[in-house]
């Protein structure tokens, strides 16, 4: 059985693994991760005291 037709006859099982293996192998990156999401949020509060300046 190739691949291609394990993935026709398995989507779930193949969608399922396909996670496990995407989150083991961005593991490492979950630093970076994490970074950015508080980068985002510093970002964000900026922007609205930027525009909260600019209303008033």
């Amino acid at each position: 059985m190739s691949e291609e037709e394990y993935k026709q006859l398995h989507p779930i099982l193949t969608q399922v693994t396909q996670t496990y293996v995407d989150l083991y192998t961005n593991k490492p990156n979950e630093e970076n991760r994490q970074k950015l999401i508080k980068l985002e949020a510093l970002l964000h509060d900026k922007l609205e005291a930027l525009k909260k300046a600019r209303e008033g």
